[in-house]
């Protein structure tokens, strides 16, 4: 879904009138078209301020700053709105957006399923397992208490956001 904002003309809400248009922030939105949607609401009713009364699909996120909502509405659109919402849950408001990318992991079953997943990838069990000359990996696997090495990792190295059954987002701290 679109992450999207209401924007209203603050002159006409202190009039006791509710009057504002919602913004679609499309993939690709350039604050340039936020604020023009915004300019183009406010000269229709003459007023000369806005404030933001609802937001849709926005991880959560809460800002005036309309380049902070353009980077939130790409992020959202390029990873999905969980996993930003996760790193904003994590660092809040004030976090580095630019930075989403050098923490974001992906998406996982489990805690469990990560460590055994990423110890695949970065082939330390499979080279412990040449060094002892074990290649059966099921054989190996039975002596690894994967809980365990999920828990430290998950103190130390890792945070993750869970969004509902067997699917969780992964970070690095």
């Amino acid at each position: 879904m679109t992450p999207r904002v209401y924007f209203a003309d603050l002159a006409a809400y202190n009039n006791g009138r509710l009057r504002g248009v919602w913004v679609e922030f499309y993939e690709g939105i350039e604050p340039e078209e936020v604020q023009f949607a915004i300019d183009y609401m406010l000269h229709e009713s003459e007023g000369e301020e806005w404030r933001i009364d609802d937001s849709e699909n926005f991880a959560g996120f809460q800002s005036w700053d309309l380049e902070k909502l353009c980077q939130v509405a790409a992020l959202i659109h390029q990873h999905g709105e969980d996993a930003v919402k996760g790193y904003l849950a994590h660092l809040g408001n004030d976090a580095d957006l630019d930075e989403f990318s050098d923490y974001y992991i992906g998406c996982y079953k489990s805690e469990t399923a990560f460590c055994e997943e990423r110890l695949g990838e970065e082939g330390g069990i499979c080279t412990a397992a040449e060094a002892i000359q074990v290649f059966d990996w099921a054989t190996l696997d039975q002596y690894i208490d994967w809980e365990a090495i999920a828990n430290d990792a998950f103190i130390n190295s890792y945070y993750s956001h869970e969004v509902g059954h067997e699917e969780i987002h992964v970070y690095t701290r």
